[in-house]
């Protein structure tokens, strides 16, 4: 999630491969990562503010599911697919003002994340357990196959581990941090494995009867904001447009 730009997604202005950013995307295994990683953060939390106050406040996987994420834990078991809309901001520290992009998304469990960029260019992103696909204005301009890149078998890895809410697995490549005041609450991951923190320094996850936003602190102090509104409260199975968008 998973940087997500040249960070989830690129630098401004530029034609070329266009990811969540709407710039020129950089194609280093670490935006891909980051893309995911906010994504896979938002199915994780999005039933249950300060980015520095939640790293006072170290947490056990036990601690957190017996606390900060009881209600999430328990809705996640029936809630097999999430839907709604995202503003991304992408602060880099060259630039005066953010890199900015609107979309909707789709998460189902265990099978796989479609995120559209709508504005302001046309992209899809596509992550399931057989790799990464992305089109920018219809047109294929990424590929990436678990088998053979082991940033996306990663990927794969910490989808499942979240999906299925074994936060426990998730200690052998965070620390993790939980705080919480009155309905209001947060999440913090710090990467323990190094593969995982040269691509970013932590995450943030804040949110009240719903997840709010995720904000991404990049290894190069750059930063990415994606906020979340207009989930979609139906329960509704995948339909046949959203089956085929990722494959199934």
């Amino acid at each position: 999630m998973f940087g997500v730009a040249a960070g989830i997604v690129g630098t401004s202005g530029e034609k070329g491969v266009r990811g969540l950013g709407g710039g020129s995307a950089d194609r280093r295994p670490q935006t891909y990562f980051l893309r995911a990683f906010a994504l896979l953060l938002t199915f994780l939390f999005a039933s249950a503010t300060s980015a520095a106050s939640v790293f006072d406040h170290p947490a056990t996987a036990q601690q957190l599911l017996e606390g900060v994420l009881k209600q999430p834990a328990h809705e996640l078991a029936t809630e097999p697919v999430l839907r709604g809309r995202f503003t991304h901001r992408r602060y880099i520290a060259e630039l005066t003002a953010p890199l900015v992009s609107t979309g909707e998304f789709v998460i189902a469990r265990g099978q796989g994340i479609y995120w559209h960029t709508l504005e302001p260019f046309d992209s899809e992103f596509i992550l399931t357990q057989r790799g990464i696909v992305q089109h920018d204005e219809g047109v294929q301009t990424l590929k990436l196959n678990a088998e053979e890149q082991p940033v996306v078998r990663l990927v794969a890895r910490i989808f499942l581990a979240l999906l299925s809410m074994d936060v426990q697995s998730l200690t052998s490549s965070f620390q993790l941090y939980g705080a919480q005041n009155g309905a209001a609450w947060q999440v913090g991951l710090r990467p323990s494995a190094a593969g995982v923190a040269a691509v970013f320094r932590e995450a943030v996850v804040s949110g009240s009867s719903q997840v709010d936003q995720v904000t991404l602190f990049d290894a190069n102090q750059d930063r990415t904001e994606i906020a979340f509104h207009d989930f979609d409260a139906s329960h509704a199975p995948l339909t046949a447009a959203e089956k085929h968008k990722l494959g199934l």
